[in-house]
């Protein structure tokens, strides 16, 4: 492996683009495997430089397709490369590798957006389980590295794909043939203008899709809303492309189709929840295997692969991001136990990673694994939110509106909140707002507030609330049903146990957004009352404390 880095290091210097250097090395395993007496021929002939470099070409060129050829520098040292090329075993498996490290590893080239970790290939492959004969559509295989993943399951399969990037394409076309896959049809297009696998009779279906869509895209969808596969479900969010590709998709989809997407799209609501609820409510969700974090190079998202099949009474998830499925690789994650994976799929097991769970028990508003994997599992030593009986509410903005009326009120935010003990005082008075939401939405003696964005919780406690006042759009409010509750939930959450559960809940939402019905599911324990009383008793003379420390540093800053 290490001389086919070097080789493509070196191939690297005398190109420009580093695109054509992975087609000329593409080329060179080509020549192996279909000529190697050529090839070791043209070693062993001493013969001039530039002889030698005429009959590569022509060779080369006898082999593929003239509009995927790439000209191999003149300069570059081919008698070095053919004998390394003949050195190297290779096969299938050790191209896949060598693709990884030069897409994956070595992200100074910059090709992480056009390929897929192998190991997500190779459980992709195996979530499809692919037979001989099957019809293969992909609607954006970029350089086409999975294709050696399909060839390593079987070569009797055709393979269809489109592709907007005609270098890509080329190079996706040398590494089917690397694959010994014959039978394709891949085209250059964009499958968002002019579908090209459609016909007077609609759509082509194929037996098998697959989809790792470009986030990096830009989506222009306005002139889509009238095309067929978008304008019903109203699902076009121009930040979101693989909802884009995967209702796409659909359109050819016959038999299983697995698609890479972002978590946020299976928990976010308004229109992506419209697609959510589509495809539970025509039974199509077969899988949601959600990858462990860290895995693609350059990416902060957190991502799972969607199994989407006809009838499906049940949907398995299984949570892969646990340290039993992943190992650290420099920098970032690499996916391990992928048969292991492969089978609880298959068998759809239950096992501490998964669950079968039916559909009429699945909540449209969040398809995670993380929030079904083991949630049924009894948990007699803790309470949750909901069943002590807090009430949960995000906060509103009052004011702004055609029905403002005269009305004194505070606007709570953030910057109100004591850093320990009773909140009390509010800075931020309004003269002006909607009469009834503020009545709606008023703040009440001993509230829990919470911030809703961030990684980490930002929390308050009101005291006895003597002046009219509501939460802004920023705060989520926890309402206990009674003082003694309230003081014991905050007391819980600021000690160490109750600030870690807390801060994951922040961890595990979307955008940093907190999803108000993993709150109602946070688990509490048993005793989190206890001691609760002298805690917060300490923690008001420690926030009087400070008060009075921080009212004497802006005495002495304004002396």
């Amino acid at each position: 492996m290490k001389k086919l880095l070097d080789c493509f290091e070196y191939l690297k210097r005398y190109h420009i683009d580093v695109l054509d250097t992975i087609s000329i090395m593409l080329e060179f395993f080509i020549l192996k495997s279909q000529k190697l007496k050529a090839l070791r021929s043209l070693i062993q002939n001493e013969m001039k430089k530039n002889l030698i470099y005429q009959e590569l070409e022509t060779l080369i060129q006898s082999l593929i397709k003239p509009s995927f050829y790439v000209k191999i520098n003149p300069n570059v040292n081919i008698l070095k490369v053919l004998k390394i090329i003949d050195q190297t075993p290779l096969g299938n498996q050790i191209i896949e590798q060598f693709l990884h490290t030069i897409t994956q590893k070595k992200t100074s080239n910059k090709l992480y957006y056009y390929s897929t970790p192998s190991e997500i290939n190779q459980l992709l492959i195996s979530l499809l389980e692919i037979v001989p004969g099957d019809e293969i559509y992909n609607p954006c295989y970029g350089i086409g590295s999975v294709f050696l993943s399909i060839g390593n399951a079987t070569k009797d399969i055709k393979l269809y794909g489109e592709e907007l990037d005609e270098k890509l394409s080329n190079i996706a076309h040398l590494i089917a043939q690397v694959a010994q896959i014959k039978d394709t049809k891949l085209c250059v297009n964009d499958i968002l203008k002019q579908p090209i696998f459609k016909s007077k009779n609609g759509f082509e279906k194929f037996d098998k899709v697959l989809c790792n869509p470009p986030l990096y895209a830009h989506m222009g969808i306005e002139y889509l809303k009238e095309d067929e596969r978008f304008g019903k479900m109203g699902i076009l969010v121009k930040n979101y492309p693989e909802l884009v590709f995967l209702t796409h998709a659909l359109a050819h989809l016959k038999k299983r189709g697995v698609f890479i997407i972002r978590n946020q799209t299976l928990q976010k609501s308004s229109l992506e929840e419209k697609l959510r609820e589509r495809l539970c409510k025509e039974k199509m969700i077969e899988a949601i295997i959600e990858l462990p974090k860290n895995i693609f190079p350059h990416q902060n998202h957190e991502f799972s692969i969607l199994v989407i099949s006809p009838q499906n009474e049940d949907i398995l998830h299984i949570n892969a991001n646990n340290e039993h499925f992943y190992q650290k690789d420099g920098k970032y994650n690499r996916l391990i136990h992928i048969e292991e994976l492969a089978n609880i799929f298959k068998k759809k097991l239950k096992t501490p990673y998964s669950t079968l769970t039916p559909l009429e028990q699945i909540q449209i508003h969040d398809l995670r694994a993380q929030s079904y994997v083991n949630r049924n599992s009894p948990l007699t030593h803790s309470d949750t939110l909901q069943s002590l009986g807090v009430e949960i509410f995000r906060g509103q903005r009052v004011y702004g509106s055609p029905k403002d009326e005269s009305i004194e009120y505070y606007d709570v935010g953030i910057a109100d909140f004591k850093p320990y003990g009773i909140t009390q005082i509010f800075e931020n008075k309004k003269n002006r707002g909607d009469k009834v939401k503020i009545k709606k939405y008023a703040l009440q003696s001993y509230d829990i507030l919470l911030s809703l964005r961030g990684i980490s919780p930002k929390i308050a406690l009101l005291g006895e609330v003597k002046s009219r006042c509501v939460a802004n759009a920023g705060i989520i409010t926890l309402r206990a049903k009674n003082k003694q509750t309230a003081i014991a939930l905050y007391c819980y959450f600021f000690r160490s146990a109750g600030e870690t559960a807390l801060k994951k809940i922040y961890e595990q939402s979307g955008e940093n957004t907190v999803n108000i019905e993993n709150l109602y599911r946070l688990n509490i324990p048993k005793d989190y009352s206890k001691d609760s009383k002298k805690i917060f008793t300490t923690l008001e003379k420690l926030g009087k404390e400070l008060e009075m420390i921080e009212n004497k540093i802006k005495n002495l800053k304004g002396s």
